[in-house]
């Protein structure tokens, strides 16, 4: 008897993990880049969803002009290929698949739109501009990881 316990007792943290479900894999794409632009990609992804978070909240003060700023300075198409100097232009850009920087540079045309819009006054369309923006955060993060 004290055999057969001894034995249960060693096969317990065996079956333990055999009975834990299968975590299904990660369909989406895996898009392998050196660190150094792995970091950068992911220091500017954190970036544009604080900026995002401002300009949400200026749209809610009413403040149109400074979500516009926002936007265009932190998001928009003139925040682009500032990693250029730093990585002999080699920035994270440069190793995307095209699908995936074509939804990266949309969502950078996105956010300048929004801006041209939001500069108008016209809260309701701002947010309706805005949509494309983060419409592109969610398809490439939906279709595409660094790790």
């Amino acid at each position: 008897m004290t055999r057969l316990l001894i034995l249960l007792a060693a096969l317990l943290p065996a079956l333990a993990l055999a009975a834990e479900p299968k975590l299904p894999e990660d369909p989406r794409a895996l898009v392998k880049m050196p660190p150094l632009q792995q970091a950068l990609m992911r220091q500017d992804m954190v970036a544009h969803l604080g900026a995002l978070n401002t300009v949400l909240s200026f749209l809610a003060e009413g403040k149109l002009n400074q979500a516009a700023e926002v936007a265009e300075k932190e998001i928009g198409v003139s925040s682009m290929g500032k990693h250029a100097a730093a990585t002999g232009g080699q920035g994270p850009g440069r190793f995307m698949p095209e699908a995936m920087r074509g939804i990266g540079v949309g969502m950078h045309q996105a956010a300048s739109e929004f801006a041209e819009v939001a500069k108008k006054g016209d809260r309701a369309a701002a947010y309706r501009a805005l949509e494309p923006v983060t419409a592109a955060c969610a398809a490439c993060h939906s279709g595409f990881r660094i790790r």
